[in-house]
């Protein structure tokens, strides 16, 4: 039997799985709530790994380790950040997101922000969701199209309609439910994926002490913090970005915050969470250093995983390394179509729109959604940019500069009007693209930006002063706001 075809094998005896997980979930999901938030009705192993699962796509698991390959020591703190990351979202919006979310009986962000800044805050919150989601599906499918034509050898084009239909077919069947357990048996076999290779592959690159003389040899400035080309603001706003900016830049995982009433799940949930995050982005920083001595003549970096996997694995073992791959991908795609699907049933068609939905209305509509959305991101994937990991970036890059502050500061503070937070979420997406076509200008790339700082922090900071200007000149919150947000009982 070939190497293809032992491959083959694997990878759809694992989409088989995975569209079995949605089937066996999609008589669980006939209630729009049960549909969008499986609520009440996932453990917290189930939710943690969900929640990180979401957070590591391919630019975990592929493009990470490519990006180390290429940038060396300047990308460590996007690693260390990212694992931190679950402590930073849980604590300071996670229990509150869950409480406020019960209490008036949310299914989306989205929900969050009209709630608190009204309804126009609603309908512009879902409306770039919708937009980000694009470029975070094209990078996802790019990477399994890469990881299918370097590995296996089916062709790019007809790997992305595979995969993306595999995932839309599970996706649209169960819904949360669906997504959330696919999610962690996706996380087990990323974790189990690592746990292979890395054994086998640090000695064969002579440990990490010759590793890293690997950089010093091919390329000095990567084996420095402010080197690389990066410079120190680059470094420190990464560290930044992909840790506190969680909190806006991924709405489909703080959506996992509301599929349940009791805020002891969502603690236990954290542990799963700090735990899976930690093992993978140590492992992929580790992977990178060694791929760099086993390949320093890399052409392109998203291919140092797939060479790992090619020349170090056998081929039964090297397809559940690659099923563990296309895990972190699908397991963002799924989250993300079913996210974006969410608001945009909730807070577009039914709000915006004004049509008239029962729990059958929107469970179908939600469905049509995810199938529209899937096929946009293959369609988006056909062409796409080269570097996986920076594709993702731009789409996070704007919620984050959109969503951070009023998110944090509108669970938090009164002073917030909803004026002020309304304009906030425009000023900060608005800032954050304007921000990286002014960096592309100058650098021509995706990755290197103006002064060295990451546009969602720019986009941020902007949102964040937009906030407290206006709403120090516009009313205070209505007193239905201020009874939802900071009833006595939901001040920790």
């Amino acid at each position: 039997m070939s190497v293809t075809v032992q491959y083959i094998i694997i990878i759809a005896m694992y989409f088989v799985a995975m569209m079995l997980i949605g089937f066996l979930f999609s008589n669980a999901s006939k209630s729009e709530k049960d549909y969008f938030l499986a609520k009440d009705k996932l453990p917290p192993s189930v939710i943690g790994f969900s929640y990180s699962a979401t957070q590591m796509s391919g630019s975990s698991y592929l493009g990470c380790v490519g990006t180390v390959h290429s940038t060396g020591l300047p990308y460590l703190p996007v690693n260390i950040a990212s694992a931190a990351a679950p402590w930073f979202c849980y604590v300071l919006v996670g229990d509150r997101v869950c409480r406020v979310s019960n209490r008036l009986k949310m299914l989306s962000i989205s929900d969050i922000f009209e709630a608190r800044f009204g309804k126009s805050a609603g309908i512009v919150s879902s409306i770039i969701i919708l937009i980000a989601t694009v470029p975070v599906l094209t990078a996802q499918l790019k990477a399994a199209g890469t990881s299918f034509e370097t590995i296996i050898g089916i062709p790019y084009l007809l790997a992305i309609f595979i995969f993306g239909a595999i995932v839309i077919i599970y996706t649209l069947a169960g819904g949360m439910f669906a997504v959330a357990w696919t999610d962690l048996v996706q996380g087990i076999l990323m974790i189990l994926g690592f746990a292979v290779l890395l054994p086998i592959v640090v000695p064969a690159a002579g440990g990490l002490t010759n590793a890293m003389e690997a950089y010093r040899i091919n390329n000095p400035a990567f084996a420095s913090f402010d080197g690389g080309g990066k410079p120190m603001l680059w470094v420190i706003s990464a560290l930044l970005v992909w840790g506190f900016y969680q909190i806006g830049g991924q709405p489909a995982a703080v959506t996992r915050f509301q599929t349940t009433t009791e805020t002891k799940t969502l603690k236990k949930s954290l542990i799963y969470s700090i735990f899976f995050q930690s093992f993978i982005y140590i492992s992929v920083t580790i992977l990178g250093i060694c791929s760099m001595a086993l390949f320093p003549d890399l052409a392109v970096a998203d291919q140092a995983l797939p060479n790992l996997i090619n020349n170090f694995l056998p081929p039964i073992v090297g397809g559940i390394v690659l099923a563990a791959a296309l895990g972190a991908m699908m397991s963002t795609i799924d989250s993300v179509l079913l996210m974006a699907s969410s608001v945009f049933v909730n807070n577009i068609w039914v709000k915006a729109l004004k049509r008239k939905s029962d729990d059958k209305a929107a469970v179908k509509a939600g469905r049509i959604v995810v199938i529209v959305l899937g096929i946009v991101g293959i369609c988006f994937a056909i062409n796409p940019p080269d570097a996986i990991l920076w594709i993702i970036t731009m789409g996070f890059s704007i919620m984050a500069g959109a969503f951070t502050f009023p998110l944090l500061i509108g669970l938090w503070s009164k002073k917030i009007t909803q004026a002020g937070g309304f304009w906030g979420i425009i000023g900060g997406a608005t800032t954050t693209l304007i921000w990286y076509i002014i960096s592309y200008i100058q650098h021509g790339n995706l990755n290197d930006y103006v002064w060295g700082i990451w546009p969602a922090i720019v986009g941020s900071i902007f949102s964040l002063i937009v906030m407290f200007a206006v709403s120090s000149s516009t009313p205070k919150i209505p007193e239905d706001v201020e009874e939802a947000f900071f009833a006595e009982e939901y001040v920790l």
